[in-house]
């Protein structure tokens, strides 16, 4: 089974298709990896799936309420409340 190091290496070569598959296959046997639920929800942010992002932080966050998952969570927030005003008002 793969681990998460070389999981991060995956995401960081770029290869996010392959570790989102990594991430479900480990997941799968360790549902309790706040770490896996973590990483996923960056590949999903990445992929702008806010949804899908915001759910698998949540699931981190659940597990490792002292993980960074909240930080992310809100960063997400902030993104999804932005405004422009004066891009509405030209």
């Amino acid at each position: 089974m793969t681990t998460i190091t070389d999981i991060e290496k995956t995401v960081a070569s770029g290869q996010l298709d392959k570790a989102r598959g990594e991430l479900e296959e480990l997941l799968a046997a360790e549902p309790e990896n706040s770490q896996a639920w973590f990483l996923l929800g960056g590949i999903y942010r990445r992929h702008e799936l806010w949804g899908d992002a915001i759910n698998a932080y949540n699931r981190a966050k659940l597990i490792d309420p002292e993980g960074p998952a909240a930080a992310a969570i809100e960063s997400i927030y902030d993104i999804l409340h932005f405004v422009n005003v004066d891009l509405m008002n030209p």
